[in-house]
């Protein structure tokens, strides 16, 4: 860990990297200096600080040649870029090259000492055998379906039995919790990766044009319609065709989707050709369609026709235990997509991901972990940078998530203290009243890391 505790200052200047040794050695850090970048490459290589201080501008080259070549042999070293210069090009090819920071001269001390000392924390995360791995990559997300609990292998399970047959399928739980998902990966369970897989937002069609989007229209059925065009049933092929919260559909497109359950028939907008599909029906819902009918609002036997399997996907905060999974399958897709490499995890950062309740659950997770990752700098994901993600996005659960158990009433309770005291047990603990030793035994009973 000693390495953590050196910086290495590379600036011509002469007074500038005094000030900053001295300053930096007040702090208790070891401090090496350089006054070019050749000298700068080869403290460098021999120090092995874990945070540079660079000016940009040196007598030699260019502090962004240097930022390249260090940065390119190792990912883990932070380096502060300073200048005199105030220019938006420079600020962003540095912090494009890998730099940590990029800081004006005259130097804030105040927020230099902050950029040194998070750039050690985030060193010090990086060689701490107290990190969570994340080991293997993890697969493509766009394909696979996390999950362990009962409820989830029950999911499962039914998709290995619809890989064997077309039945219909409703899927039905909150926003973001992963339907389109599941349908998917059933599609592709049955052996049809090669037929279409199409979709039909229920939510975003005005009536209007929905009939026309689903069954297609012939040429001059409306104005507008200057040739013939296939619908959405007719594209899908042998395929599938996903209905995306379909507790939207208007009532007029209800009756003529109950029409094409029954028969497999359907006619394009202003023609008379009839068509048979032989594509899959899969539709997905967050909304209680049972209510609906009950209120009018949905058809009965719409339902019936669609409800032939039946898939209820649980919301993140009931199978919290898949969590630590879903970051390291996440974490590798963020990865490929922002070019980062966060391949650790702080305790106290999953124990947060952990004790959150999850409003927005899977889809809400990954834009946590994905503004984390952004935050965070480097190859650890930090604490600060979770805490951050979380608190802007609020801690409200759904109004509409229906009555739980007083178990799950406590739990939640719980988690939320332990969260809002930043993880400080003694202080949840006197919060909700239990002595510290209680709480110990209630977390570890929810999975709780490091207690």
């Amino acid at each position: 860990m000693q390495a953590i505790r050196k910086v290495l200052v590379i600036d011509d200047e002469p007074s500038i990297r005094e000030s900053l040794e001295m300053f930096l050695t007040e702090k208790g850090l070891s401090v090496a200096a350089a006054a070019t970048g050749k000298e700068g490459l080869a403290l460098w290589r021999s120090y092995e600080p874990k945070v540079i201080i660079l000016d940009i501008r040196l007598p030699d080259s260019s502090g962004l040649d240097i930022l390249r070549e260090i940065t390119s042999r190792d990912t883990d070293v932070k380096v502060i870029m300073i200048t005199a210069h105030h220019d938006m090009e420079s600020t962003i090819e540095a912090m494009r090259r890998g730099a940590y920071d990029y800081i004006h001269k005259p130097l804030d001390v105040d927020e230099l000492d902050h950029a040194v000392a998070m750039a050690q924390h985030i060193a010090a995360a990086s060689e701490s055998n107290a990190a969570l791995v994340c080991k293997d990559p993890g697969p493509d997300p766009r394909h696979y379906i996390v999950g362990n609990t009962p409820s989830m292998r029950s999911i499962f399970k039914t998709i290995g039995l619809l890989s064997r047959n077309r039945a219909t399928v409703l899927i039905e739980g909150e926003t973001g919790t992963g339907k389109d998902l599941i349908a998917r990966v059933i599609h592709e369970s049955s052996g049809l990766q090669d037929q279409p897989y199409v979709t039909v937002d229920c939510t975003t069609l005005v009536d209007t044009l929905l009939e026309s989007e689903l069954f297609g229209h012939e040429r001059g059925a409306f104005t507008g319609a200057v040739e013939s065009k296939k619908g959405r049933l007719e594209l899908a092929g042998r395929g599938t065709i996903f209905f995306d919260e379909v507790g939207d559909l208007p009532g007029p497109l209800q009756a003529k989707l109950l029409r094409f359950l029954e028969y497999r028939e359907f006619t394009r907008v202003g023609g008379t050709q009839t068509y048979r599909s032989q594509a899959r029906i899969i539709a997905a819902t967050n909304r209680n369609l049972v209510d609906l009918t009950r209120k009018g609002r949905f058809r009965e036997d719409l339902l019936f026709r669609l409800k032939v399997i039946s898939l209820h996907v649980p919301p993140l905060r009931e199978r919290i235990e898949d969590l630590p999974e879903m970051v390291q399958v996440f974490l590798a897709e963020i990865n490929r997509e922002l070019q980062t490499k966060v391949t650790r995890v702080e305790k106290e950062a999953m124990n947060r991901l952990r004790s959150y309740t999850w409003p927005g659950n899977v889809r809400e997770l990954k834009n946590v972990l994905t503004k984390a990752v952004m935050e965070s700098r480097g190859s650890v994901l930090l604490a600060d940078a979770v805490k951050d993600s979380l608190t802007e996005i609020g801690t409200e659960l759904p109004l509409n998530k229906g009555l739980r158990t007083l178990d799950e009433v406590e739990k939640e309770h719980i988690l939320q203290s332990v969260f809002q005291a930043d993880g400080n047990l003694s202080a949840a603990a006197r919060a909700l009243g239990l002595s510290r030793p209680t709480l110990r035994k209630r977390l570890k009973q929810y999975g709780y890391y490091g207690v």
